[in-house]
């Protein structure tokens, strides 16, 4: 299993993030992959800045907009940037529709200065870095003595500075190491798989092994097996947690993922909103149940 995967059937109902510069121009980038242009077309709704930033009732504006079907095509858009300007009134307004749009609704986000987007947002959305985010990450590793295709191959697995540090802390070999984490991983029942996506919480090449690992094998895996390893995943704690379900989304959003397409949607979706709902301080054991038995559910 390569761990990079490819996108070219992205399940787009997940509400997209881009961070970075660029991002903007990415945000624009997939809004004309969906729709085809980006000016003056009736299935798309801008939110920018009016003023100092972007208030309450422009997105009020865009969710009504968006109760109602495609004029042409498959979906409806809403382009939304720079979301770190989103008041939290506004923030507050759009939070629901994100987590509730329908079937034909894709939120398309960018934010140029991450460090002050509102963390409510930025959880609820599949987050995509452009421009010198990976950048930075991808000169970070050649400092480190990295190759271009071990960067090439690296960059896909970090999530966050901590994931980076383990990386360069240390010169590693990516590929022969996640090749040694995939025989390992298919010696271990699921529960196993979740004790040591927790124990490999803070090593992004074996974390994202028995994730996939473990995401695989949820479909043919007996009911009181997957509740085995949400236990074990809950005990982890919050951040244990977190981590799986970025892995998770990742794996579903895989070309070589072998769920059903429009099972992949909505459990990618689904997964992507729990991050938010647990920052929320919900029950993680509960929340963890809920997406490890989504395939069955389905």
């Amino acid at each position: 299993m390569d761990p990079l995967g490819s996108s070219s059937e992205r399940p787009h109902t997940v509400p997209k993030l881009f961070l970075g510069e660029g991002a903007r121009e990415a945000a624009e980038s997939l809004v004309e992959d969906l729709l085809g242009a980006c000016q003056d077309h009736p299935d798309l709704f801008r939110i920018a800045p009016e003023g100092a930033g972007i208030g309450i009732d422009r997105v009020r504006e865009a969710v009504f907009w968006a109760r109602y079907p495609p004029v042409q095509g498959q979906w409806r858009v809403v382009l939304l940037g720079p979301a770190e300007r989103l008041s939290h009134e506004a923030a507050s307004a759009l939070l629901k529709s994100l987590e509730e749009a329908p079937p034909y609704l894709v939120f398309v986000l960018y934010a140029q200065a991450p460090d002050q987007l509102i963390p409510t947002v930025r959880s609820r959305c599949a987050v995509v870095w452009t421009g010198d985010g990976e950048a930075r990450w991808a000169h970070a590793l050649a400092e480190a003595g990295y190759s271009p295709e071990e960067i090439r191959f690296l960059l896909p697995l970090i999530s966050c500075r901590e994931d980076l540090l383990a990386c360069t802390a240390a010169r590693r070999e990516p590929q022969q190491e996640w090749e040694e984490a995939r025989r390992e991983a298919e010696e271990f029942d699921l529960e196993e798989l979740a004790a040591r996506c927790v124990a490999y919480r803070g090593d992004p090449i074996r974390r994202r092994a028995m994730a996939f690992a473990l995401a695989q094998g949820l479909a043919s895996a007996p009911a009181d097996r997957i509740l085995a390893a949400a236990e074990a995943l809950a005990q982890g704690g919050k951040e244990a947690v977190l981590a799986f379900l970025r892995e998770l989304v990742s794996y579903l959003l895989r070309d070589d993922c072998p769920y059903p397409p429009e099972l992949r949607r909505a459990w990618a979706k689904k997964a992507s909103l729990a991050r938010g709902e647990l920052e929320a301080n919900v029950n993680a054991k509960l929340l963890v149940e809920v997406i490890l038995l989504w395939p069955k559910k389905s």
